[in-house]
C-alpha cells in the first residue's frame, strides 16, 4: 500500500494475523516485545503480561492495550475425529457455522486446518425452521479431514488447543479497513507506534505502556498491572462500537467512523474521569485532533485498574461490526489515536 497510511497498514497486519486467543497471547507479545525493546527494558510478569517503562519522577502513567482476541480452544475430540469446542470469550455464535478455521497444537509451530461443518439444505427436514436457527456453539463441530480420534491427536491437536477464525484484511473505500481483531490489535499497534512521538528525555514522569492478556475473560491482566503497578493515571487503548451502521440506533453509541479517536467515558463497568477528560481534550485540541465522547457498552482494562484508586480514561478508535469477521476502522481515525497518545504521555505528568 502507499500513501502516509502504510506504515500502519503493515504492522496492523502483521499484529492481526498473529494469532492470540486469550490465554495464548505468546506469539502476540513476542512480536509486540520485538517491536519495542529498543525503546527500553521490557519485561513479563507471571500473568503474561508485557511492560516497557520510559521516564522518570514521581507520578506514573500507564496506557494499556490488550493482546488477547476472542476465539475458541479444543474442548473434546470425538471417537470419529471430529473437534468439539468452547467459546473463550464474546463470540457471536451467528459468526461461526461454514467458516474456516486454523487449529494450534504448540505455540508458534504452524497451525491445522478445519472448517466448521454446516449441515447442507439439502437434508433439512424442515428446511424453513432449520435453516432460520442460529447453531449453538454446544452444536458446532470442526472436520480437519481425520476419520478417528487417533488420527486427531496425531496431529498433536489436545484439550486446550486455541482455535483461530481464519482472518482477512481488505481495504475499503475513503481509507478504512475490514478485518478481524482491531479489538486490540488496533490499540497494540498504536502503543507501538505513539513511542516514536515521543521525547522520552523530556519526560518529567514516569510512563508504562503495557500489552495486557485475558481481557476477553474479564480484564484479568489488567487487574494484575492495576495492583502491582498502583499507577496515578490509567489509559486503556481500545475499539469502540458505533452507532454509525445499517440495523443498530445511533444513540446507543453515538459515535461514528471518521470522526476521531473516541474518549470512552461510560460503559458498562467504568464512569472515566472527567477531569481526565477535559484535560485530553485541551490537549487534543491543541494538536488538532478531533475526538468524540462515547456512552455506549461493553468494558476496557481502565475499569479494572481505575479500582485501585487510578484516575482514568480510555480511549479508542469507533470500529463498526465490533467482534465480527468484518470489524471496519478508518485509517485517519487510527492515525489520530497514535497522535493523541503521544501528545498525552508527554504531557499526563502535569495534570492534576
Amino acid at each position: 500500500m502507499k500513501g502516509k497510511y502504510k506504515k500502519a497498514v503493515e504492522l496492523l497486519k502483521e499484529l492481526i494475523f498473529t494469532p492470540g486467543v486469550s490465554g495464548w497471547e505468546d506469539p502476540v507479545r513476542d512480536l509486540v516485545r520485538s517491536k519495542v525493546k529498543k525503546y527500553g527494558r521490557t519485561e513479563v510478569d507471571n500473568l503474561g503480561n508485557l511492560t516497557l517503562t520510559v521516564g522518570s519522577g514521581d507520578k506514573h502513567a500507564l496506557f494499556t492495550a490488550h493482546m488477547d482476541e476472542i476465539g475458541l480452544i479444543v474442548s473434546h475430540i470425538e471417537d470419529n475425529g471430529y473437534i468439539r469446542v468452547r467459546k473463550v470469550g464474546g463470540i457471536d455464535d451467528r459468526i461461526l457455522a461454514g467458516r474456516t478455521v486454523d487449529i494450534y497444537p504448540r505455540v508458534g509451530e504452524p497451525p491445522v486446518p478445519g472448517v466448521i461443518g454446516l449441515k447442507p439444505p439439502h437434508l433439512m427436514k424442515d428446511r424453513s425452521a432449520e435453516m432460520s436457527r442460529v447453531v449453538p456453539v454446544e452444536d458446532v463441530f470442526i472436520d480437519i479431514g481425520t476419520r478417528s480420534a487417533e488420527q486427531t491427536e496425531a496431529l498433536g491437536i489436545t484439550k486446550l488447543c486455541p482455535v483461530i477464525l481464519r482472518k482477512h484484511f481488505s481495504m475499503l473505500e475513503n481509507d478504512m479497513v475490514a478485518t478481524r481483531a482491531l479489538d486490540d490489535r488496533l490499540g497494540c499497534a498504536a502503543l507501538i507506534m505513539a513511542l516514536d512521538g515521543i521525547d522520552v528525555s523530556k519526560l518529567k514522569h514516569r510512563v508504562t505502556f503495557a500489552w495486557s492478556v485475558q481481557e476477553e475473560m474479564g480484564l484479568r491482566g489488567a487487574q494484575a498491572l492495576g495492583n502491582m503497578l498502583r499507577p496515578d493515571y490509567a489509559v486503556a487503548i481500545d475499539s469502540c462500537t458505533t452507532g454509525d451502521s445499517p440495523m443498530v440506533d445511533y444513540h446507543l453509541s453515538a459515535v461514528e467512523v471518521g470522526g476521531g479517536p473516541v474518549l470512552r467515558m461510560l460503559d458498562r463497568m467504568a464512569f472515566a474521569s472527567r477531569v481526565m477528560m477535559e484535560n485530553v481534550q485541551r490537549a487534543a485540541k491543541a494538536a488538532r485532533i478531533p475526538t468524540q465522547v462515547a456512552v455506549t457498552s461493553g468494558a476496557t482494562d481502565g475499569a479494572a485498574i481505575q479500582t485501585v484508586g487510578a484516575a482514568m480514561i480510555a480511549l479508542g478508535v469507533p470500529v463498526r461490526y465490533v467482534h465480527s469477521p468484518v470489524e471496519v476502522m478508518s485509517l485517519r481515525d487510527f492515525s489520530g489515536l497514535v497522535r493523541l497518545v503521544s501528545v498525552i504521555a508527554a504531557k499526563i505528568g502535569t495534570w492534576a
